[in-house]
């Protein structure tokens, strides 16, 4: 299932890539005959063609995502459309802590008392009485779980990236004890 899950990004890249180039190659299939190189390293004319219009459209794509006006749309379409998927949130904040980057919104990884046991979850916000919101994932797919508004004394913060948390959940709990171990501090 791993594998799987590890591969499904790739897979879909590969198909949005390939639907691109015959796209592609059907737009400059028509400069292409007027070209007399009619094939070069096995590739025809119009495969070269196309595959170097979508090197240079990603190119110029990644150039303009770093503009403000790119940003802004972005931020506009997480705002409008994207943030009333569930879990969207939590995920690319996820994302980002895995890829290297800073996450916009900071899921701190907690340990959550309930009577007589604890539970793994992730500090949403904390409330102007003293109360906390806590989303607690289910395990082995943290993607999906429940929201509890509890007192922040019933909280604890883990030291540990939120990753960690979620490899843990994802193991059906397997490391838990190293997790925890030490690794915690009062709210």
């Amino acid at each position: 299932m791993g594998g799987v899950l590890f591969l499904v990004p790739f897979i879909i890249l590969i198909i949005i890539l390939g639907k691109a180039l015959e796209i592609l190659i059907g737009i400059v299939a028509p400069v292409a005959e007027r070209i007399p190189l009619e094939s070069a390293i096995g590739l025809e004319t119009p495969k070269i063609l196309a595959l170097f219009l979508l090197v240079l459209l990603c190119f110029m794509a990644g150039l303009f995502a770093r503009t403000a006006s790119a940003k802004k749309m972005v931020s506009w379409l997480e705002s409008m459309l994207l943030s009333n998927l569930p879990g969207y949130s939590f995920m690319k904040n996820l994302g980002e802590e895995v890829g290297g980057t800073a996450p916009t919104q900071n899921y701190q990884s907690v340990l959550v008392r309930f009577d007589d046991a604890s539970q793994i979850g992730f500090l949403v916000e904390r409330t102007p009485d003293r109360r906390v919101v806590v989303f607690i994932p289910d395990s082995p797919s943290p993607w999906t779980g429940s929201v509890f508004v509890i007192d922040e004394d019933r909280v604890t913060l883990f030291d540990e990236a939120t990753t960690s948390a979620v490899k843990c959940l994802q193991k059906l709990g397997a490391g838990a004890g190293e997790l925890i171990k030490g690794k915690v501090r009062v709210i």
